[in-house]
């Protein structure tokens, strides 16, 4: 027969396997509870997270460049990659800086879309 401690002062007990299930179960369950109530928590999953797309991207950015018939130096790549991995990094360490980073791209690239727009004399909602 196995023995555990069990969590009611600590006592080294003999369990039946039965018991020590229910004992394993239980702490299975407070470590999961300890690693979300962690606030590290979502920096560590999201930088895992993170570290997987962006390699993926860097990737298939390069593939689709070679696709398109564009021939890329070892250079060129490493550049790709070494962007997205910055990229990727900012994310992970400053949230705020790189969402604020990406709109400014977005408001930019809008308003050049509003100025092609106003040259060949689209109007607002002609499209929609």
């Amino acid at each position: 027969m196995p023995y555990a401690l069990i969590p009611d002062g600590y006592t080294l007990k003999k369990v039946t396997p039965l018991q020590e299930a229910a004992i394993n179960s239980k702490r299975r369950h407070d470590d999961v509870v300890a690693l979300l109530e962690n606030s590290n928590t979502p920096l560590v999953v999201a930088g895992l997270v993170t570290a997987f797309f962006a390699a993926k991207t860097a990737g298939n950015i390069i593939s689709d460049l070679e696709e398109k018939g564009v021939a890329l130096t070892d250079q060129a790549k490493d550049a790709i990659t070494d962007t997205v991995a910055k990229a990727e990094k900012e994310l992970i360490t400053d949230p705020q800086t790189w969402v604020a980073t990406q709109l400014t791209g977005l408001i930019a690239f809008g308003s050049k879309l509003r100025t092609r727009a106003e040259k060949i004399d689209i109007k607002p909602g002609a499209l929609a």
